[in-house]
């Protein structure tokens, strides 16, 4: 795993140059493939996230724990950036449970 952001070492490897010849199409259905890949990363990570704050509030902790938090942000930072901390906030937003309070009471809508 890679410490900087924990991710496998078959992620953080260099990435492989792209030939000379490559066209506009190709570039972009690298960078679409590329994409699909961080896409796949983000929502496993919100799922693991959901899980490890679905956990904590049955042990009746808070759900996050800002010095967790704290450190997701800085992992983010050093290793991208003052950017990347944008990214690690972005990444903590997606993988929020809601509110536990925000469902309670509250079923489907009801047809009038």
């Amino acid at each position: 795993m890679s410490a900087a952001l924990d991710l496998p070492a078959s992620l953080t490897r260099t990435p492989r140059a792209v030939p000379a010849d490559a066209g506009e199409a190709e570039v972009r259905a690298l960078l679409a493939d590329l994409d699909g890949q961080i896409i796949t990363l983000v929502l496993r990570r919100a799922e693991l996230a959901r899980y490890d704050q679905s956990a904590r509030r049955l042990s009746g902790l808070p759900a996050s724990e800002l010095a967790w938090e704290n450190a997701v942000l800085g992992r983010y930072a050093d290793a991208l950036g003052r950017q990347g901390a944008d990214i690690g906030r972005a990444l903590l937003m997606l993988s929020r449970l809601p509110p536990a309070h925000a469902s309670a009471g509250r079923g489907a809508p009801q047809k009038e």
